[in-house]
């Protein structure tokens, strides 16, 4: 099969005039992307980079996959569909793809297996994707239940097949200029429901628009998607223009949708509407399809007010669906997220001893932070400092430790920095002190002003270290506070 057009070169001298007028934004300024180099299974590869001005590590970004044309390469792609501009407004990522080189065909053409035809870089460029996709969640945080794959010609044929090989990491993928195998049509059934964003001209030579020998036509293709995403069987039809018709099959009961652009006489190109009508369709989804289709409900104790009660041992949690609270933490519970805490559920635990508690969420399968606070009133109000708190103490998880007295009610808020949800287990140890209580720092039996005068003669020493940190400082004083008779 030979996949590499003839009109392609011929029209490359203009790509690369249309690449250097795209490049340059106002005041001759150029609009920055990075070629970021990976290791795959022993080859070298790449892919261009564009991260939206004003990145904030922080942010939890989704990410738009660009796989261009056969006989290009990355650079070419970003001329393909330029999403730079929007990503800044839109705030997301964008990666440049790169294919591998096709020894067979003497170019850079994305792999492809037909049921025994092949070109031998199917498995290659697979194992690439899932690669770069692991590599912009560990380097810039990116979003791993909003990755999408948008592609021209050759490029589009293989986001089909992420379609199919891919679902389970690709939430909704964008086709320009291509059509299915007809193989990879055929043995599609395996694979998880994906929204799609097709667009395809009448008289493109490469994708008949009524099928081939080697592709299905539009109508077999949409019929087919239609029924494995359980999207709405009649289309919302609309003429935009220009020989565009949009034909829109919404979510449905699978809550994946599937959408068709028809450009009557158009040829093998990437029209000016695609980027915007792309971004518009595939943000809408995640990984489980429609973002609005199924709204995870709260959960009981999203709020205070609801906190359940829990005692020592494990409890299991999940944070799917919290809201914020709105009350922040302190900076010093955590040297690089801020005090911000989002997505978070309450807890009530009544200290079982008096002694020293320790509370963590080792372990979840997402980042949390743990605090805890006590307010003799009931649950905390904006602004009340926590009691104890904890971030990144066991990897990307928290541990919570501080003194309680038997009796003592603790409320305890499980978050998350990022906004990440998820979940995990709530472990609980209340370890009693042998007397003499650690606080009764003059042995009489009781925690008072005597032993508060100890501690402030003892201050900056270890003398009369309570919480094991080596100096009698403000903590230490809590925790005499917390343990006066």
């Amino acid at each position: 099969m030979r996949h590499v057009m003839s009109d392609m070169l011929r029209t490359r001298f203009l790509m690369v005039l249309t690449c250097l007028a795209a490049m340059l934004g106002a005041g001759g300024t150029a609009m920055a992307q990075t070629s970021v180099s990976l290791n795959v299974d022993g080859l070298n590869r790449r892919y261009l980079l564009y991260l939206p001005s004003g990145f904030d590590p922080s942010e939890n970004l989704p990410v738009m996959m660009w796989f261009h044309g056969g006989g290009g390469n990355a650079n070419e792609g970003l001329f393909e569909a330029d999403f730079r501009s929007l990503a800044n407004s839109q705030r997301f990522i964008v990666a440049y793809t790169e294919a591998w080189p096709d020894v067979l065909e003497s170019c850079r053409c994305w792999g492809y297996d037909l049921g025994g035809e092949t070109n031998g870089n199917y498995e290659i460029d697979m194992a690439y994707t899932s690669a770069v996709i692991d590599k912009l969640v560990l380097d810039h945080n990116a979003d791993r239940s909003r990755i999408y794959a948008g592609g021209y010609s050759m490029g589009a044929s293989f986001v089909w097949d992420l379609a199919c090989a891919k679902s389970d990491e690709i939430a909704a993928i964008a086709p320009v200029a291509a059509n299915m195998y007809r193989w990879s049509f055929e043995n599609c059934d395996q694979g998880l429901p994906v929204a799609v964003c097709h667009i395809l001209g009448t008289n493109d030579f490469y994708a008949p628009y009524n099928g081939s020998v080697y592709s299905p036509s539009v109508a077999e293709q949409n019929a087919f998607w239609v029924n494995k995403n359980g999207s709405d069987p009649d289309p919302e039809t609309v003429n935009q223009g220009g020989g565009v018709t949009r034909y829109t099959w919404g979510p449905g009961e699978g809550c994946h949708g599937y959408q068709h652009f028809r450009r009557q006489g158009g040829g093998h190109d990437v029209p000016n509407f695609a980027v915007s009508a792309i971004w518009d369709f595939v943000s809408q989804y995640d990984i489980e399809g429609f973002r609005e289709c199924n709204p995870v409900e709260p959960p009981a104790n999203d709020d205070c007010d609801g906190a359940i009660d829990v005692a020592e041992g494990v409890t299991a949690f999940t944070t799917e669906g919290a809201t914020d609270s709105g009350i922040a933490s302190t900076l010093s519970c955590s040297t690089t997220n801020g005090p911000d805490v989002t997505a978070d559920i309450w807890y009530r635990f009544v200290a079982p001893c008096t002694g020293t508690f320790e509370i963590s969420t080792c372990g979840a399968e997402f980042d949390t932070r743990l605090d805890v606070f006590f307010n003799p009133k009931g649950c905390p109000g904006p602004g009340l400092a926590p009691y104890a708190c904890g971030d990144d103490e066991c990897g990307d998880d928290a541990v919570a430790a501080s003194f309680a007295v038997e009796g003592q009610t603790l409320y305890v808020r499980v978050g998350s920095s990022d906004g990440s949800t998820g979940s995990g287990q709530l472990v609980i140890d209340c370890e009693g002190f042998d007397p003499p209580n650690p606080a009764d720092l003059n042995g009489d039996g009781i925690v008072d002003a005597a032993d508060l005068g100890l501690l402030i003669v003892a201050w900056g020493t270890p003398n009369a270290d309570l919480d094991g940190d080596g100096t009698t400082d403000s903590a230490d004083l809590g925790l005499l506070i917390a343990a006066w008779s």
